[in-house]
């Protein structure tokens, strides 16, 4: 049944309904009436003429179950009616939310599955990055420390050499300051 209310494409015209409901279209005129009086709500044409959909039919034929009760009054029926499409609407919509709220959840799991894999990617790349950070500080610390020796080294033999030349420097005035001296 609740297909048939959500089917709202079809559209009849006055007669069409009346011969669907084996009534009068002046009876169907009198059943709208009491339904718009009791809150249905029926479109219309810019005519302002009454166009029915399929839960029109179905309004109309729940009001000719309710009118065939003998407590019942046609006021009466026509009420009910209304209270029953607002209950079906209500559960329809209630329906309808659960639906979406159920593919709404599904849709929110499987964002936060995503997001714990880009969580767990981002740990990996922090640890790599940490891991590289520390192999760049060993190697620089290492370079660092060969650069260091090479320099104490280069410096050892400039003084060892410039010790020599002055020696040797000292062993030539020597020499000749010996010779040109005596």
């Amino acid at each position: 049944m609740t297909d048939d209310i959500k089917d709202e494409h079809i559209i009849m015209s006055p007669s069409e309904v009346a011969t669907l409901l084996d009534i009068k279209e002046s009876t169907l005129r009198k059943y709208a009436l009491l339904l718009k009086d009791a809150g249905y709500h029926f479109d219309v044409n810019e005519k302002g003429q009454r166009w029915y959909y399929n839960r029109d039919v179905i309004a109309f034929k729940k009001l000719m179950q309710f009118k065939s009760s003998p407590d019942m009054t046609l006021e009466q029926s026509a009420n009910a009616v209304v209270a029953w499409f607002n209950q079906s609407n209500v559960s329809l919509s209630i329906t309808e939310k659960n639906t979406e709220n159920r593919r709404y959840d599904d849709d929110i799991k499987e964002l936060k599955e995503i997001i714990n894999q880009q969580n767990n990617l981002l740990l990996e790349l922090a640890k790599k990055m940490d891991q590289q950070q520390k192999y760049i500080d060993e190697r620089l610390e290492q370079r660092d420390q060969k650069l260091m020796e090479s320099l104490r080294e280069n410096q050892e033999v400039k003084k060892a050499l410039l010790s020599i030349a002055a020696a040797q420097e000292e062993n030539k005035k020597s020499f000749f300051g010996r010779l040109f001296k005596r």
